[in-house]
């Protein structure tokens, strides 16, 4: 298995120059990956003519797609690494480059983006000269600004001015209490301007009678300018509005736009964001990539049971089950997750099932018994790269306890591997009743950590 290690900011010279990208989202850009590494866990591993990058979110891992030549090999490392983890096959920051590339490989790609991740995206010239109405705000502050002090400083700074620049931000961190989150960020602002001589940042600060009261800090990629800090203290009344007006006509010969990245959720900064009018929102797009397969088992019968696929009369059923929060605490997902602006009905779940099938990512199954009641579901998803999948199943309050789910259970995995090479399956520690289902059914116990059993299955 290929080696990830923790990135160095000596090893910033060595891969800037496999950031080329023709986006404009603030994560394809170096000095904004170094800033928070730290925090989401990056780590780098270098191969001939290119380099891997990963992060941890969301409990999971994400990969950029391979920087450098070859991406194929790249990607195939990638599929290896994640293979023998067991985890899925997720990239983040995915731009059009990127899902070109990921889209040629991948018969079935998940896409999620969330808005507080979005970043704001400006007209430098908007910023810079805050023209027409929708500015007058902003033009007013920065004239007040300017007014009440008439011989403030507007200039670059350097290495040299960093320890003046560490004491603004320990003054600016003590003006209010900080959230934990806010904490980060102000570690993150120190470890960026830490490899000021690695990163080509761009850095201005303001000057009142000498004091430091606002700086700034950014880089450009491509035709635009991100800003990955702006500090100001709010005690100087315009002064945030004048250091980004003075910072985007500093640029504007340089740049069309200007990236102030995302909000994070806050409501504060959201305010603030779109008071300045973005011209767009620059989704940072999740692509979970699956290795699925077109799966037509036929209709399954055994002792008591029938297994088959939903049609939409079964919908109702289906809906109170994957509703039922008691009967899915062991069920490893919550539909509430991807629910969106839906009602948790049945369209929303016919919907879901039927999308799930067309993308090959998920192949939901109705357990009924003779007499056509509803029993319960089985599903196939999580396709790992060698063609396996996960076999998952749920049983409905009324028709637990009867052996239905050994029944199903051993149904499905004789049919699936059929069609393919390996089945996984997991559990809960505590959940007991599906260990033994699991098991029953013929799979091997094969790995646990602190929460979960694994289990594999394999094919003839």
């Amino acid at each position: 298995m290929i080696s990830f290690r923790k990135i160095d900011k000596n090893d910033i010279s060595r891969i800037r120059p496999y950031f080329t990208s023709s986006s404009r989202v603030c994560t394809k850009a170096i000095g904004v990956m170094y800033m928070w590494s730290d925090y989401f866990g990056t780590e780098i591993a270098e191969r001939e003519g290119g380099i891997l990058i990963k992060d941890e979110l969301f409990g999971r891992d994400m990969f950029m797609t391979p920087r450098g030549e070859r991406a194929a090999e790249g990607l195939a490392i990638i599929e290896k690494y994640e293979a023998e983890k067991g985890g899925e096959l997720v990239f983040n920051s995915v731009d059009d480059e990127d899902l070109a590339l990921l889209s040629s490989r991948y018969p079935a790609i998940e896409i999620k983006s969330y808005r507080d991740y979005s970043d704001y995206l400006y007209l430098a010239s908007d910023l810079a000269e805050y023209k027409g109405k929708k500015y007058h705000g902003q033009k007013n502050h920065k004239n007040k600004f300017m007014r009440e002090y008439p011989d403030f400083e507007f200039l670059p700074f350097g290495k040299e001015s960093l320890p003046e620049v560490y004491d603004f931000l320990e003054e600016h961190k003590a003006l209010a209490p900080r959230s934990k989150e806010e904490l980060i960020e102000y570690d993150a602002c120190r470890r960026l301007l830490d490899a000021m001589d690695q990163l080509d940042l761009l850095t201005a600060l303001i000057r009142v009678n000498g004091k430091i009261v606002a700086f700034t800090v950014g880089e450009i990629l491509n035709d635009t300018l991100i800003v990955h800090i702006e500090k100001a203290l709010p005690q100087y009344s315009g002064v945030y509005p004048t250091i980004c007006s003075l910072f985007a006509a500093l640029h504007a010969q340089e740049v069309t736009y200007i990236n102030r990245e995302d909000d994070a959720g806050d409501i504060g900064l959201r305010t603030s964001k779109t008071q300045y009018h973005p011209i767009a929102l620059l989704e940072k797009r999740m692509a979970i990539c699956h290795f699925s397969r077109k799966l037509n088992l036929p209709a399954l019968f055994t002792e008591r049971l029938v297994i088959d696929g939903f049609s939409s009369s079964d919908m109702p059923a289906y809906a109170a089950l994957a509703t039922d929060e008691e009967r899915n605490r062991y069920w490893g997902y919550d539909y509430k997750v991807d629910l969106g602006q839906d009602e948790p009905n049945a369209a929303h779940f016919e919907k879901v099932i039927t999308e799930d099938a067309a993308r090959g990512v998920c192949y939901s199954y109705k357990i009924a018994d003779l007499t056509g009641s509803f029993v319960g579901e089985g599903v196939l998803y999580n396709f790992r790269v060698d063609g396996s999948a996960e076999l998952g199943l749920r049983i409905v309050a009324g028709k637990a306890g009867k052996g239905y789910g050994r029944e199903a259970y051993r149904a499905l995995a004789d049919a699936a591997l059929a069609l393919l090479p390996k089945l996984h399956a997991r559990c809960y520690k505590e959940n007991l009743a599906s260990k033994k289902m699991i098991l029953s059914a013929g799979f091997t116990l094969v790995e646990e950590d602190e929460d979960m059993f694994y289990f594999e299955r394999q094919g003839k």
